[in-house]
């Protein structure tokens, strides 16, 4: 009785037509949500043994390692979570949310590529500094911070995917005006 009460209450701010099919596709959401944790641990379990086996954790800090394994564990959390809420089919609560979350994978996907960018602008840093030819301080310091450039465009844009094109593309501007600007004195200062 309970139950159907808070069901009707909720039906009241909520159009939903049929309650024992609202109840259906709750123990599924539900059902849904438990499967995306045991998921995403088990995934997060999996990554582990993935890089202990290959030995990671000797170059890079194990903080670094927890948070890409908790970034990873929930984004699988929000991508069942979204179906759930799919499953619910209360098209307001559904789209906010869904809207809502939309952020975090792009936020995600924007980190990766940060951190893409930067294990390949130290490689390529690297290979130029050991081929010794003539200038290589000046061309290993242009290609790192190129390809540094290079992924953040690519991660403001994966972030800034729901606004329109314009928008992104002048945040982007400003932002390159900014930031060189930052790293032009940065590097007259070190010279001083």
């Amino acid at each position: 009785m309970l139950v159907y009460g808070l069901l009707s209450t909720l039906s009241g701010k909520f159009p939903i037509r049929d309650i024992n099919l609202f109840i259906i596709n709750l123990i599924l959401a539900a059902v849904l949500i438990i499967v995306g944790i045991f998921l995403g641990k088990f995934v997060k379990f999996i990554i582990r043994k993935g890089i202990e086996k290959a030995g990671v954790e000797r170059t890079t800090k194990k903080s670094f390692i927890e948070l890409f394994l908790t970034v990873i564990k929930w984004s699988i959390y929000i991508l069942f979570i979204s179906l759930a809420l799919d499953q619910l089919g209360i098209p307001q609560l559904t789209s906010w949310l869904t809207s809502t979350l939309v952020v975090i994978p792009a936020l995600v996907g924007a980190l990766i590529l940060i951190g893409m960018g930067f294990a390949i602008a130290i490689y390529l840093r690297d290979l130029i500094e050991e081929s010794n030819i003539i200038g290589w301080q000046v061309l290993s310091t242009i290609f790192f911070y190129f390809v540094l450039y290079v992924f953040m465009i690519f991660a403001i844009k994966t972030v800034l995917i729901g606004q329109d094109k314009e928008t992104v593309n002048i945040i982007i501007i400003i932002l390159t005006a900014v930031v060189g600007a930052a790293v032009a004195y940065w590097h007259v200062r070190e010279k001083k």
